[in-house]
């Protein structure tokens, strides 16, 4: 499984490793104003690279974050970043919607083996208040390597499955957004439709951490989403607006060793631009989780 550690294993990953990959992969909405490369420039974890999450997007369709499946295409964006099937790879980032989380699920839908996969607890933060070394400017060059992806598309949930799922459910269904936004208030994008996949369950995903942007206790994390209904024991697909902050989730459940679940890649961005389809309505208030049988 992925690792969650804080800033003091992290330096010692720095001093005392081989074959260790440090990337920025903050990433924040139109609205925030921000720019994470220029922000990364600015200032980064020594030695660290900037990863794009939008490079990963697939080229081939409007929505916003849909994982590009060309293996050829993942192999030369990482490969470029020097990064070899052997790394281990540590990624933090300073964005409350906790973008890093997304760069390790693209990591495990690639195929990278995931014991060798590290989030940084309280990200840019929290390296800062540890005193470890930062700088800025671009980092230094590194030459091409060579990585096989072995894409994992088991890891991704689409439009035709979650469809199927609505009317044979055998998968819970988990939306990490607003409450708000679950219960029908506005969307932040225009041309979508309010509220949320029939049956599906709340848990917004900033639920999950603490005030200064660290991780609760796994173990409270678990108690909480049973708390609403959620049956570890069963498939559970995550979803959020565009799938950003839904992988977070997907982490967590890492984190208390449940395997079976994945990331509906096309989320409320997707389905929100659907037009009601038959049965749709009639499902409104089906809880998944009930209807599956023990």
């Amino acid at each position: 499984m992925p690792w969650l550690i804080n800033a003091a294993q992290l330096d010692k990953f720095r001093k005392g490793q081989k074959n260790v990959t440090i990337l920025d992969a903050s990433w924040y909405l139109p609205a925030d104003g921000r720019n994470a490369k220029e922000e990364f420039h600015a200032g980064h974890i020594s030695g660290a690279r900037f990863f794009d999450l939008d490079e990963f997007n697939d080229p081939n369709t409007t929505l916003p974050h849909m994982l590009v499946r060309d293996e050829k295409i993942i192999s030369e964006k990482l490969g470029a970043l020097g990064i070899t099937n052997e790394h281990k790879i540590i990624i933090y980032d300073n964005s409350k919607l906790h973008s890093s989380c997304r760069a390790l699920w693209m990591f495990k839908t690639f195929g990278h083996h995931s014991n060798q996969l590290y989030i940084l607890d309280g990200g840019y933060e929290a390296w800062q208040k540890y005193g470890g070394k930062t700088e800025s400017g671009e980092p230094r060059s590194v030459g091409m390597k060579s990585y096989a992806v072995n894409f994992m598309a088991h890891n991704i949930r689409t439009l035709v499955q979650m469809k199927t799922n609505l009317h044979h459910p055998v998968e819970q269904v988990v939306d990490a957004r607003h409450p708000v936004r679950f219960a029908g208030g506005p969307e932040p994008r225009m041309g979508l439709r309010s509220g949320h996949i029939p049956g599906s369950f709340s848990f917004p995903f900033f639920t999950m951490f603490e005030a200064d942007g660290r991780w609760k206790p796994i173990d409270k994390i678990r108690k909480q989403l049973t708390g609403i209904g959620v049956d570890l024991e069963y498939p559970i697909i995550t979803s959020c607006g565009s799938g950003i902050t839904a992988a977070i989730l997907n982490f967590a459940l890492d984190l208390m060793n449940v395997t079976n679940h994945s990331l509906y890649d096309g989320s409320w961005t997707e389905w929100g631009a659907e037009q009601l389809y038959a049965g749709e309505t009639s499902l409104a208030d089906r809880p998944v989780a009930r209807s599956l049988d023990k």
